[in-house]
């Protein structure tokens, strides 16, 4: 009996050993299965930090992409606007212009800027437009204000960044002449024009009449209209107030007033335009009481280089 035993308690403690090595193989393949998923949530929690603003290794962002938060963009370029010497200038009559201004002009400016430079091999008819060499001064600010850059040597001569740059160097002169710098301000009180298509309103005191100038115009309105994220409303808007300010008249021309009002960035890069193609719709222009000042050139083109560095910020900029 004794010899029958011995073999099968060989067999039970071979089966036992064979069970619990079964086991432990078992057990390090779900360890390893479990880790490859910590990884993999790791990684992709990583990644929607990074979209939310949390601190990364910007150097360290996959090929072709952007590591950066959004809004690092439009932040950059507001930081340069509001420690530019142009932020604290004083202008003639107006004083000092609202950091909101600035910025929203900078911000503005560095859009402009990203359609020409991602257009380059095929500039829009928008682009070239706005970037083009000086016109004739009947109807191009440029023209009308060439010898004034040229004493500041600025180069409107020449198609391309310069002319943008020194359109919205004049440009942000014009909004300090006309309106302080404030993106809400109703039509000029001392004008007699109140039907709704001849009432002005906005940075620029623009009007609907002036659609009819280019078709681009009419253009530009509908892709803000159709995108109203692009208004930097919250931008323009900072620390600034208006006094409360009627819509005159009703249809598309109230709709346009409304639109110069609560869509700021619209309202400047529709103004660039209109010093392009219809320089007389504004007086400050016609009488050269806009300023051009220097300084102001300088942070945008402190914003061009910023831009040009990355353009993968003309993603967001624009």
């Amino acid at each position: 009996m004794e010899l029958t035993k011995k073999p099968a308690r060989s067999v039970l403690a071979f089966l036992l050993l064979l069970l619990i090595l079964t086991l432990t193989s078992c057990d390090s393949t779900s360890t390893s299965a479990s880790g490859t998923a910590a990884s993999s949530e790791v990684s992709q929690t990583g990644e929607q930090d990074t979209t939310s603003g949390s601190s990364t290794d910007s150097s360290s962002g996959a090929s072709g992409g952007s590591s950066q938060a959004a809004g690092y963009y439009t932040d950059q370029v507001k930081s340069i606007a509001a420690s530019s010497t142009c932020a604290s200038y004083s202008f003639s009559s107006r004083g000092r212009a609202p950091a909101a201004y600035i910025k929203g002009m900078a911000l503005t400016f560095a859009r402009s800027f990203c359609r020409l430079k991602t257009t380059a091999a095929a500039p829009t008819n928008l682009v070239v437009l706005l970037s083009g060499a000086a016109g004739s001064s009947s109807t191009d600010a440029l023209g009308l204000y060439s010898s004034k850059f040229s004493g500041l040597s600025m180069d409107v001569i020449n198609a391309g960044e310069n002319p943008l740059r020194s359109l919205y160097t004049l440009g942000i002169g014009l909004g300090m002449r006309e309106s302080s710098g404030k993106y809400c301000e109703g039509r000029d009180m001392s004008a007699s024009n109140t039907s709704a298509s001849t009432a002005e309103a906005g940075m620029f005191q623009t009007s609907y009449d002036s659609m009819g100038a280019n078709a681009e115009l009419s253009n530009l309105y509908a892709e803000y209209k159709a995108n109203p994220l692009k208004c930097s409303l919250d931008v323009f808007s900072a620390g600034v107030s208006c006094s409360s300010s009627t819509i005159y008249g009703s249809g598309e021309g109230a709709t346009y007033q409304a639109m110069n009002k609560s869509c700021p960035a619209f309202a400047a890069e529709y103004a660039m335009l209109m010093l392009r193609v219809r320089r007389n719709h504004y007086g400050p222009i016609n009488r050269q009481e806009a300023e051009v000042v220097p300084v102001c050139n300088q942070m945008l083109q402190s914003v061009q280089d910023f831009v040009e560095q990355d353009l993968n910020a003309c993603d967001e900029l624009m």
